[in-house]
């Protein structure tokens, strides 16, 4: 999806890639509990990279959503410094420890699916100060949680 940067009527790319903790295929199928990493890669305009200095960040917040009964929580939370100059961002999110439950593991009086959307949301921030330019990423498919 995209970063919206309000003031200059600008957009900028941003995705995001859930990285499998158990390495074993399909990438889409993780362990429950285990810890694991969402790659995150995001730009700035390159007429705004000039304008990012050393008060500026990027706070980038993961969530996950059940499909069907399961959890719906934040995941992570990242500061990354602005580099001047600096036109692309390539970090990772680490989830640990990873609070999402497998297939049929018990929440709420009911078994989850272990089927999670998650989606990721990056603020612009000035000296710490939330700003408007702000945005998500939410193309990567679906995670499957199994039980351990």
């Amino acid at each position: 999806m995209a970063i919206e940067w309000v003031i200059a009527g600008l957009t900028s790319p941003m995705s995001h890639q859930v990285l499998d903790n158990n390495g074993v295929p399909p990438t889409t199928v993780l362990t429950a509990g285990q810890p694991f990493k969402i790659g995150v890669k995001f730009a700035v305009p390159a007429t705004l990279t000039s304008l990012i200095g050393n008060c500026d960040a990027f706070r980038l917040r993961a969530f996950a959503e059940s499909q069907g009964p399961g959890q719906e929580v934040q995941l992570a939370e990242l500061i990354v410094s602005g580099v001047p100059g600096q036109l692309n961002y390539d970090v990772q999110m680490s989830v640990d420890p990873n609070p999402l439950l497998g297939e049929g593991q018990n929440f709420g009086g009911q078994a989850v699916s272990g089927l999670y959307k998650i989606v990721v949301v990056a603020q612009h921030l000035n000296s710490g100060v939330p700003t408007v330019h702000s945005g998500y990423s939410d193309n990567e498919p679906s995670a499957f949680f199994r039980a351990p």
